[in-house]
């Protein structure tokens, strides 16, 4: 579509690259637009990692974009000349990626064409995603004709490809593309062409980096296949899940250096989506206690409050305590010493013993616009491959344990409770449920009654899914 050149902004001194519409496209009302389209994307982000856009206008009929010079060159030419890369330079180009599309997707904008040759690296600083030309913004016309395919071919996700509706998981699966590029030096999906590459993937699943390339970790590999799932509920959410999930990568490894910017990048990538809306308060008839529960607690808005009531005629003073998790999420116990959760991991000790940990920490945040979720299974009984899968809860010390309170987006679901001294590597390890649920509404309180359990760790075992095949959970909290 275009020319890039080097220019120079003699007002400000500095050199920029002037981005000109080729003169024989100019006539086409629909390119004019879209490379109009790029200029109005790319003026409502300012994130490191984008490409900053300065001005945009015509020129005695030259349409034109004004741009932020990167000294580098693209990831494109990079592997062509290089092949493939060390998997934590190739682990820190997509972190940056995903970086910068979760600017994109917080403002509204899908990219619609990540690709190579639209990520620059340069030689210092962080990578830089460029050319919004086909971006669209939630709620906005296509500027394409209906059932009309856009983007590059062999970057297309499926439901580009059927020119169905794109979402950020679009932008998520030509991410992975670009890891798996990256990894392998070569694309997962191979064809005469790149469109029949491109109609490959419709029925074909990619093959396992680790196939191609047995140095990479395991959790590399599975990072990179969630982001390429043919159904785009089974990828990442959103590109600040998957930026979470590079992270820690990075985090894990010795050898994956960390930017000294890291925690502020932690702070402008990914602040809160707007909150959920407020749950209805189900019906408690269903719990099923072990005895008579504890009266709930009201949540405290800070760390510690001790509160003093002047009791009329005796003076004397009772007191309650609750505490705020440090993870953020609001417990507080009833009786003994207060459960205060520390950390959250996923427990599938019958199945391939990974249950999406790369977004477990999201049930415990504190925020009801995050998730973790379960995989996606055939039927309500996991399918007959095993009898549950659960989320274990560490305590901060060994604490009575009254209730445990669960916000899902799912209605439907079964669960049993457990709670003990240690965590167990199997659930007979857990010995017997202290309560359990059945047919579950999407806020619940299960009580495990009076006097309550006591334990460091609690174990909540999904027993059955509901209709969707997953249960997804916004918060977990434990009292």
């Amino acid at each position: 579509m275009a020319s890039v050149w080097v220019g120079e902004d003699s007002l400000l001194a500095r050199r920029v690259a002037v981005k000109t519409l080729h003169p024989e496209l100019a006539v086409d009302d629909s390119l004019r637009q879209r490379f109009r389209n790029e200029a109005v994307a790319v003026a409502s982000l300012a994130h490191p990692s984008i490409v900053a856009t300065y001005d945009t206008g015509e020129d005695d009929g030259v349409a034109y974009l004004v741009m932020e010079l990167v000294d580098g060159p693209n990831l494109r030419g990079l592997l062509d000349e290089r092949g493939s890369l060390p998997v934590d330079r190739a682990v820190r180009i997509a972190r940056g990626v995903a970086a910068a599309l979760d600017h994109a997707h917080r403002n509204g904008i899908v990219h619609r064409d990540i690709k190579p040759a639209n990520v620059l690296v340069p030689d210092s600083g962080p990578v830089k995603v460029t050319d919004f030309g086909i971006a669209k913004a939630e709620g906005a016309g296509d500027l394409t004709r209906s059932g009309t395919v856009v983007g590059t071919a062999r970057y297309l996700a499926p439901e580009q490809i059927e020119a169905r509706p794109v979402d950020a998981r679009t932008d998520v699966y030509a991410t992975g593309l670009l890891l798996y590029e990256m990894l392998a030096g070569r694309s997962p999906f191979q064809g005469d062409s790149d469109m029949a590459a491109a109609l490959a993937r419709l029925t074909t699943p990619a093959p396992p980096l680790r196939q191609l390339r047995a140095d990479v970790p395991p959790t590399v590999d599975a990072v990179t296949m969630r982001c390429l799932a043919l159904d785009p509920d089974d990828r990442f959410p959103d590109a600040r899940a998957l930026y979470r999930a590079l992270d820690d990568l990075a985090e894990d490894s010795g050898e994956i250096e960390r930017p000294v910017t890291s925690a502020a990048t932690r702070t402008t990538v990914a602040p809160p989506r707007p909150p959920a809306p407020p749950r209805e308060a189900p019906p408690r008839a269903r719990n099923r206690p072990s005895s008579p529960s504890a009266p709930r607690r009201r949540r405290s808005a800070w760390p510690w409050v001790l509160l003093g009531v002047l009791l009329l005629g005796g003076g004397a003073i009772a007191g309650f305590l609750a505490t705020r998790g440090a993870d953020g999420g609001a417990n507080g116990s009833s009786l003994g010493v207060p459960a205060r959760v520390v950390g959250i991991s996923d427990f599938d000790p019958q199945g391939d013993d990974t249950e999406h940990p790369e977004i477990v920490d999201a049930a415990i945040d504190g925020d009801g616009s995050t998730a973790w979720t379960t995989e996606r299974y055939d039927a309500s009984d996991f399918g007959g491959l095993k009898s549950g899968v659960g989320l274990q809860v560490d305590l901060a010390e060994r604490s009575d344990v009254a209730f445990v309170e669960l916000d899902t987006e799912e209605t439907g679901w079964s669960a049993q409770i457990y709670v003990a001294d240690s965590p167990a590597n199997t659930l007979a390890g857990w010995g017997a449920p202290q309560a359990s649920i059945e047919d579950a509404t999407t806020s619940e309180r299960i009580e495990l009654g009076s006097p309550p359990a006591a334990g460091s760790a609690v174990l909540i075992w999904f027993t059955s899914v509901p209709s969707s095949g997953r249960i997804t959970v916004d918060e977990v909290r434990v009292g």
